[in-house]
């Protein structure tokens, strides 16, 4: 996404996290449909090269989903400083997201098409009285709220709950491709000793007695939004996150 060098930027940030296989992308594509000037960042993008990565010392593998190594977290927070900077997705950024599928969730085309004009017609009175053009970047992620420096360029934070049977039955049903290209399949035990441990882990500062699994927020990420997963309705999600993204983008200059 490039913009007029011209004219001035206003960079919203949305951030959408939760456990593997939680919902996250599937989101983030309707909020793209929603939102003109908008593009999808993959936190998956800025994983370590494979040889890069820790060894899970019980199992014997590359441990992909530990927060401390499972991403580059300098170079991703370089550079979402640079894109809140900008505006700009460099030309030379590489997505692996066209290798991996995942479930179409269908939203109802005239509340995408309310939302795209709704927005539209804000971005252009925006631009009318502030001279500044709004652009919006989507960033999905399974450690979305771990990395302080990742949390403070959020404008819009939202995390999707969902149960362990359910992400390990999606995660099992899809195949998942490393940025090398090579078809990953979780080895005897990952999923157990290594995925949803380290997704607790992560998590557990963020809610009341790090109860990752059915507790409250406890107010650590300032505005979080919580869907839990297999409760909320898709198109529900997706008005409730527009209506923030709504609320934070075109809030009047004084």
């Amino acid at each position: 996404m490039n913009t007029d060098d011209s004219t001035p930027v206003k960079v919203i940030a949305i951030g959408i996290g939760g456990a593997t296989s939680s919902g996250k992308t599937t989101l983030a594509k309707h909020l793209r449909n929603c939102l003109p000037n908008s593009f999808i960042i993959h936190q998956d993008d800025f994983v370590p090269p494979a040889e890069s990565l820790p060894m899970h010392p019980e199992l014997g593998v590359a441990d992909w989903d530990s927060a401390p190594g499972a991403i580059d977290w300098d170079r991703m927070a370089a550079f979402l400083s640079d894109l809140k900077r900008t505006g700009i997705l460099p030309t030379d950024h590489q997505s692996y997201d066209h290798l991996n599928t995942t479930a179409s969730v269908a939203v109802e085309d005239e509340i995408i098409n309310n939302w795209k004009t709704r927005s539209e017609k804000l971005v252009s009175e925006h631009l009318a009285k502030h001279g500044e053009k709004v652009v919006w970047a989507i960033i999905d992620g399974f450690l979305m709220y771990w990395d302080e420096r990742i949390i403070s360029d959020l404008d819009v934070r939202v995390f999707i709950r969902t149960p362990e049977d359910v992400v390990k039955a999606r995660r099992e049903a899809r195949p998942y491709v490393t940025p090398e290209g090579e078809v990953w399949h979780d080895p005897p035990h990952y999923w157990e000793k290594v995925v949803w441990p380290a997704y607790i882990q992560a998590h557990e500062h963020i809610f009341i007695d790090g109860d990752v699994l059915e507790g409250t927020l406890n107010g650590k990420v300032n505005g979080l939004l919580l869907f839990e997963g297999i409760k909320v309705e898709v198109q529900d999600m997706v008005n409730t996150v527009m209506e923030k993204v709504v609320e934070v983008s075109f809030i009047d200059k004084k």
